[in-house]
């Protein structure tokens, strides 16, 4: 297989981050129902203005089912990798 050329399937996606600044409703509403749609099953958009975590799961033909809204000074896993702990607050960090 040519990896140049492979675009990955949805089983080989195990998780998307949007950063959303000025994208916030975009990624919400329009890219939600995309990844939905496509089988990704883990789907989060870091608002950096709110301070917040939006995180999407269970996705069907329409949208998902699951849509959590995390606030910074709580943790979070991927579902791929359920003992890795992220704190939400070191993606708002400042570089």
């Amino acid at each position: 297989m040519d990896y140049e050329d492979h675009h990955p399937q949805p089983s080989e996606i195990f998780l998307i981050i949007e950063i959303a600044d000025s994208s916030l409703k975009y990624d919400r509403e329009v890219k939600t129902s995309a990844y939905a749609k496509s089988g990704i099953i883990d789907y989060w958009v870091l608002d950096l203005n709110g301070r917040k975590l939006y995180v999407y799961r269970l996705p069907n033909a329409e949208s998902y089912q699951s849509e959590s809204i995390l606030g910074e000074n709580l943790t979070i896993s991927p579902l791929a990798f359920p003992d890795c702990q992220i704190k939400i607050r070191d993606f708002l960090m400042k570089v």
